[in-house]
């Protein structure tokens, strides 16, 4: 019998991007596990109205090196 040890829940890195009305935008770097859960974290991070967009991903180097947290929105 196999005993192997459960497999943490796979996250990515995902870089989301709001438009601001100054024709800027603001690009978070979100730790989720999936594309959805990155665009509902980003959306709470901006006032109503927001229409965030995925614009990359980040690699597991970039992660460990900025220690991102699952679930934390940091803007870069």
């Amino acid at each position: 019998m196999c005993t192997s040890m459960p497999k943490k829940p796979s996250l990515t890195a995902f870089l989301v991007a709001i438009h601001q009305a100054d024709s800027t935008d603001n690009v978070y770097a979100i730790l989720a596990k999936t594309v959805a859960d990155a665009l509902e974290i980003a959306e709470a991070q901006e006032p109503a109205g927001a229409n965030p967009h995925v614009v990359g991903k980040l690699g597991a180097a970039s992660i460990a090196r900025m220690d991102l947290k699952p679930g934390e929105a940091r803007a870069i």
